[in-house]
């Protein structure tokens, strides 16, 4: 037998070994003397449980409304919402964006998404009454338009230095660690883009990037949203799902 399929048969048996839980007609003591092979395994082998539940996790495409004038903006930091939740996606009309990935990383895009659309539009309501929106001059659709232009540049900054800060992470976790488990993350992280890839292209789908610019005529406005956009919570709440809403600190 060789290694790889040794290991299959190790991830295959760690997986039946998770399933035996007390919910599924185990008793306790089966349950426990379940984790612990699960853990003595893990060890043996140099594996994490993200590595073992990869094979099992799909991938989903799933379409998001973003209506309203916000969609500006939301368009505006897609990009870099989708590099920090590892996802594809594109937009689709003037009001869908898809997203594709990984079950997990396509729920986090979503929340994310339905997050920052509710702040956008509290901070707004925030900014419509604030001294500052009574002394500008400008039309209130280009008060407008510059405000949003401001929160997804701040935010999208935000995204990408999260996404950056959690390589930097990884990588000096890989570097610390003995050769096999660093050989082993980053087969692992080989493997979840390659998975992403390869169910991406049985879509048949053909992106094309476009690009835009955009011309900020308030500056007062534009800085009244990249502070907005400081604010939002981007954390994610422990054990609610993807359509839980969160108001910005501050």
């Amino acid at each position: 037998m060789d290694q790889q399929t040794e290991l299959a048969k190790v991830k295959a048996r760690i997986r039946a070994l998770t399933a035996r839980t007390v919910e599924r007609g185990c008793s306790e003591a089966e349950a426990l003397a379940a984790a612990a092979k699960v853990g003595e395994l893990l060890e043996v082998y140099g594996l994490s449980m993200s590595e073992v539940e990869l094979r099992e996790e799909a991938c989903l495409q799933r379409r998001v409304a973003v209506t309203g004038p916000q969609r500006l903006a939301l368009r505006w930091l897609f990009p870099a919402l989708l590099r920090f939740c590892e996802c594809r996606g594109w937009t689709d009309g003037r009001a869908d964006v898809v997203l594709y990935g990984l079950e997990p990383d396509v729920q986090m895009a979503e929340y994310l998404l339905k997050v920052v659309e509710g702040a956008l539009r509290w901070e707004e309501a925030r900014y419509r009454e604030s001294p500052d929106w009574l002394r500008s001059r400008a039309t209130p659709q280009t008060r407008l338009r510059s405000f949003r232009y401001g929160f997804a540049d701040r935010l999208g900054k935000r995204l990408e230095a999260m996404t950056a800060e959690r390589e930097a992470a990884a990588e000096a976790r890989r570097a610390a660690a003995p050769p096999a488990a660093a050989s082993a993350s980053t087969a692992l992280v080989l493997a979840k883009e390659k998975k992403v890839e390869e169910g991406f292209r049985t879509l048949g789908v053909r992106l094309k990037t476009v690009y835009s610019s955009a011309t900020v005529r308030d500056r007062g406005a534009y800085g009244r949203g990249q502070a907005a956009g400081g604010r939002v919570g981007l954390d994610r709440p422990v054990g609610r799902g993807p359509s839980a809403g969160r108001l910005p600190r501050g």
